[in-house]
């Protein structure tokens, strides 16, 4: 039958006698039809005689947009959906044995399936879900119960069935404590909500119905009144409507919202309008520095996977262009709304919500005074104040975790203990907690090797103590001002760096002493004052197939000493022909152990750095004296260093003093000593490669003088001897100085010098030269000599360097005894038999090199 309504009560009565023809020509279903389904028998036998009903035949749409639809109902029990007076409105077709989903018809949207007599007199019990539905009733069994189920489970059609029924009895919805976000689903409703502290059904295994209600933990909510403010957390302070202009700020489990009540409802009951402004979000105290300025707001809010984020939010954002503190927020998953007047209701909110907690805000991470500050926590808190980290953007942690501490301990770390270049990046990554305890500035290793060595997977081992790998270590590639930003927010940590051959040569060596002496740019105000410039205390690891120095050749670049004894290079082959590896443990081959210790870094992570930080703060002064005494023993051993290598060989200290700290700690496995062990024989690696005299920037400096006179004899220097004829003399173009073939001299214009010694200071040249003996000096005071030059009437003043240069190398001290790092030989300069030297003879002085 088809009817054109003019009214929605004509509508509804048009769908209803449509829907009472839905089950018209059935017949009640029998045992072999409903197939031992066991839903469908423990209906049966809860409902009335010929309730379920089998259908035939398919079932044509009569109502709606969809007029003419055919639903597949063949085969499948129909149970008629009826409303408060008992009329049928539509029905809900199952088939047996099946995991799909019912066809459910009922245009009005508000039909229950219904078990019990529908009586108005009777209490009425709303469910939405059958099996709960089914389960209460049979437990009551009582004449004054109606159980109503709603054939859909959504909420909203939970919602439209208790408003239908609720007009003419009452109905209670019984629900625990984690479902009380129905309460906001069904303000205003004429019902009540039965709120326990378990699911309804498992209570009824225990209690009757009515010790329940009686029962002091259950609750019972008049839906209707609930629209004033339905508390969702325990902290009633944070649970207090915020009243403002003509409405208020009520915060709901699905959102903040500005809410605009009805003036002439008495109970202020009444919704006028309800703007939402965000998901929930949280002022959970105010923040200032402790010279009271700063100020700013600690925000708290979960994102769509209930992920908790933390901000200390700076209330100077509020005053600028607020796009970009809520571009903040919505990058860390709160939900905000797009309508540009409610947008504008988070900033009232934000900044004057009337909390009363206080906490102390800094700028850095790491320690401050006992307390070590993460971003979204302090840990050795005393909880006599809370401290947290400001800036003006929300830090996403990348200290992260995966699994257990003794999962990590006893499945990476521990059966690493003999591979020397694991075992000394994974102390370094607990080395940078130490540095403001030891007063040291920090500094950086830089793990020397060819592809596929292994010297990313020995980053990735190291960052998983504080994270996921692939997101703790990071990259090379990036200009010095994000640097500088990365390594303020591992200030008092580490650092992992990979691949240096995606820095930009130009810029690596300023970056590298940006990192190491642990302060950025300084920088300017909008008003010309000078910004604070960021600060840091870090231990960095960084890998690549080149040294620095070799890397910072490729941009016409020279390296200094300050740079190498700021990174300290070791290299990633550990000599064993197995490359990174000392020997195998975990595979058969080196690539398959490789792949191993991938796949664990990789399963289990960040458990570790959390357990150090809570073992160093629990007693800092202790961790304290037990790292510097750490440091004496191991520096004990290297007592014969010169100051730049001292300086180097303290840093190693630090990482062996970590590594013996956090194995004290029970956190990395390892045995007594091992972590000493590794790192001396890296020290010693870095020994051999620089020289345990400390002479380093000296034989740079000969290298350096050897070399120009090697690549530029022929073309920039124009002989002089005691046979020179001008006709026959070649022309010489840009001429660095003279050749004296007599004495084998190379003598360099004091005009000119200058522009050779670069990047080293000339007056550093010409003292490493002079004290080597390869200067000839007539005038001590000035490290000249004056001579005859052709075409020259006076003698000229010269820098006078000596043709043995050519005929040295500069050699580096051996390294020591085994590993123990206690035998140490100074080699220093040595001299090395000279080639003859052609028309000429040697210099005055005898020259080491």
């Amino acid at each position: 039958m088809t009817t054109t309504p003019t009214n929605s009560q004509e509508k509804a009565h048009a769908d209803n006698m449509g829907a009472h023809t839905l089950l018209q020509d059935c017949k009640p279903a029998t045992e072999e039809q409903l197939a031992n389904d066991p839903f469908l028998i423990k209906l049966n036998d809860m409902l009335e005689p010929e309730r379920l009903l089998f259908v035939t035949g398919n079932t044509t749409i009569y109502y709606g947009e969809q007029i003419g639809k055919t639903e597949p109902t063949a085969n499948t029990i129909g149970l008629a959906l009826t409303d408060k007076q008992g009329d049928i409105v539509g029905a809900v077709f199952y088939t047996p044995n099946s995991k799909a989903k019912p066809i459910v018809i009922d245009p009005t949207g508000y039909g229950a399936i219904v078990i019990g007599e529908p009586n108005k007199a009777h209490e009425v019990i709303a469910f939405n879900d059958l099996d709960s539905g089914i389960d209460v009733y049979s437990y009551l069994m009582s004449s004054d119960k109606t159980i109503i189920v709603s054939p859909h489970k959504t909420k909203q059609c939970l919602k439209k069935m208790v408003q239908h029924w609720s007009s003419g009895s009452l109905v209670t919805v019984p629900m625990t404590l984690d479902d009380k976000g129905l309460i906001n689903l069904l303000a205003g409703v004429k019902a009540q909500a039965l709120v326990t502290v378990a699911h309804i059904v498992t209570m009824l295994q225990h209690d009757s119905y009515k010790a329940i209600l009686a029962a002091d933990d259950t609750q019972l909510i008049n839906l209707q009144d609930t629209a004033y403010y339905p508390e969702w957390r325990d902290d009633p302070q944070l649970n207090e409507p915020m009243i403002y202009s003509d409405g208020r700020f009520e915060l709901y489990h699905d959102g903040l919202f500005f809410v605009k009540y009805n003036d002439d409802d008495p109970a202020n009951i009444t919704f006028k309008s309800k703007a939402f402004v965000c998901s929930p979000i949280e002022v959970i105290a105010k923040t200032r520095d402790t010279g009271s300025t700063t100020w700013g707001r600690l925000l708290q809010w979960r994102d769509d996977d209930s992920v908790l984020h933390t901000w200390s939010m700076p209330l100077s954002l509020l005053q600028g262009d607020a796009r970009e503190y809520r571009k903040e927020l919505a990058s860390q998953g709160l939900n905000i709304t797009t309508n540009p007047k409610q947008r504008s209701y988070l900033d009232t909110y934000i900044q004057k919500y009337p909390i009363h907690k206080r906490a102390l805000c800094v700028d850095k991470l790491g320690w401050h005074d006992k307390q070590y500050i993460l971003p979204d926590r302090a840990i050795g808190s005393d909880g006599k104040q809370l401290i947290v980290y400001q800036s003006a953007n929300s830090i996403n942690s990348t200290l992260t975790q995966q699994g257990e501490l003794a999962q990590w301990r006893d499945n990476l770390c521990k059966p690493l203990a003999e591979q020397s270049r694991f075992v000394f990046s994974i102390a370094c990554a607990f080395a940078g907690q130490l540095l403001e305890l030891l007063e040291y500035d920090g500094g950086g290793f830089h793990l020397l090797g060819s592809s596929s060595m292994g010297k990313s997977l020995s980053l990735k081992v190291a960052a998983s103590v504080w994270g996921n790998p692939d997101r703790y270590v990071k990259t090379w590639r990036s200009t010095d001002n994000a640097l500088e930003g990365t390594a303020s927010e591992h200030n008092d940590s580490f650092l992992p760096l990979d691949e240096i051959s995606e820095c930009d040569p130009k810029i690596v060596g300023k970056t590298v002493y940006m990192l190491a002496n642990g302060q950025g740019k300084g920088r300017s105000t909008t008003t010309g004052h000078n910004r604070i410039a960021k600060t840091w205390r870090i231990i960095f690891l960084s890998n690549g197939e080149e040294s620095l120095q070799n890397f910072m050749a490729q941009a016409g670049q020279k390296t200094n000493v300050g740079i190498e004894v700021r990174v300290a290079h070791i290299d990633a082959d550990a000599g064993k022909g197995l490359k990174t590896f000392d020997s195998l443990v975990l595979a058969e081959t080196s690539e398959a152990q490789a792949d191993r210790i991938k796949e664990l870094s990789h399963a289990y992570y960040g458990s570790a750095g959390i357990a150090w930080l809570e073992h160093i703060t629990s007693d800092k002064a202790a961790t304290t004296a037990t790292a510097k005494q750490l440091v004496d023993d191991f520096m004990s051993q290297y007592s014969d260093l010169t100051a730049q290598a001292h300086r180097v060989a303290k840093r190693f200290a630090i990482v062996s003093a970590a590594g013996e700290l956090a194995t004290q700690a029970g956190i990395t496995g390892w045995q007594v000593g091992q972590a000493t062990t590794a790192v001396m024989i890296c020290l010693d690696n870095w020994l051999d490669n620089y020289g345990r005299d400390g002479e380093h920037e000296q034989r740079q400096i000969i290298e350096h003088i050897k070399a120009f006179i090697e690549q530029h004899g022929s073309s920039r220097f124009q002989p002089c001897h005691i046979h020179t004829y001008q006709d026959f003399e070649p022309k010489t173009n840009n001429r660095a100085g003279y050749h004296n073939y007599d004495t084998g001299e190379y003598y360099f214009s004091t005009s000119t010098f200058d522009e050779v010694c670069s990047p080293f200071n000339k007056s550093k040249v010409l003292q490493v030269l002079d004290e080597a003996g390869f200067l000839n000096v007539t005038e001590s005071d000035r490290k000249t000599c004056k001579v005859p030059l052709p075409f020259k009437k006076n003698r000229q003043r010269v820098y006078a360097v000596k043709g043995e240069i050519l005929s040295c190398e500069t050699t580096k001290s051996t390294g020591t005894a085994g590993t123990t790092g206690t035998t140490h030989t100074l080699q220093g300069l040595e001299p090395v038999p000279s080639v003859k030297t052609p028309l000429g003879q040697l210099g005055q002085n005898s020259a080491i090199c």
